[in-house]
């Protein structure tokens, strides 16, 4: 059944509808959530906040084929509002589990790569991460993500330019830093 007529169905009443929209897009909202915030927890908090908020407010919604971005919007305002109120450190921790299959090397090197990426991101302000969430971890194009969240594609576009030299540098400045030399002097 097509979003158009989930969402119409929710507008009548049928609350069967809202689920099966939580069931379609739960898994992409919480990834987004999850991304921004740097945290598991909050992230399901988010989720379910914008999903109520999705429920509340769906009459408002004029074309259900818009439902996904209409919802990531919410979520990505929500979270926003978030990470202005709650200024703390990202538990990047949170985000790893080795793979059963994978050798202990493998694990900690992938590990220490994702926590310098995870840690360079969370060095982004929210409406860069967002962007850069939304396009590199949930693959959406330009357009897409200005539809989402409401800016136009030309501010998307500078949002990534912006965050990928930042990030760059952020990097960078980690790897090359050059260790201090100790002497016995």
């Amino acid at each position: 059944m097509s979003d158009e007529e989930l969402v119409r169905r929710m507008q009548q009443g049928d609350m069967q509808a809202f689920d099966m929209l939580y069931e379609r897009y739960k898994n992409d909202a919480y990834r987004v959530a999850c991304l921004i915030t740097g945290s598991r927890t909050d992230g399901e908090d988010l989720t379910q906040e914008a999903f109520v908020i999705a429920a509340q407010s769906i009459g408002s919604l004029r074309d259900g084929t818009k439902f996904r971005s209409w919802l990531l919007r919410t979520l990505s305002r929500a979270a926003w509002k978030y990470c202005r109120k709650s200024k703390r450190e990202t538990p990047v921790a949170d985000f790893f589990e080795t793979g059963e299959s994978e050798s202990a090397l493998s694990a900690v090197l992938r590990t220490d790569e994702q926590r310098r990426l995870y840690a360079a991101l969370d060095t982004l302000d929210e409406k860069r991460r967002t962007v850069v969430v939304l396009y590199y971890f949930d693959d959406l194009p330009v357009r897409e993500i200005a539809r989402t969240l409401g800016v136009t594609e030309g501010t998307v576009k500078s949002r990534l330019f912006s965050a990928r030299r930042h990030l760059r540098q952020a990097l960078t400045e980690k790897e090359g830093k050059p260790k201090e030399a100790h002497t016995n002097g």
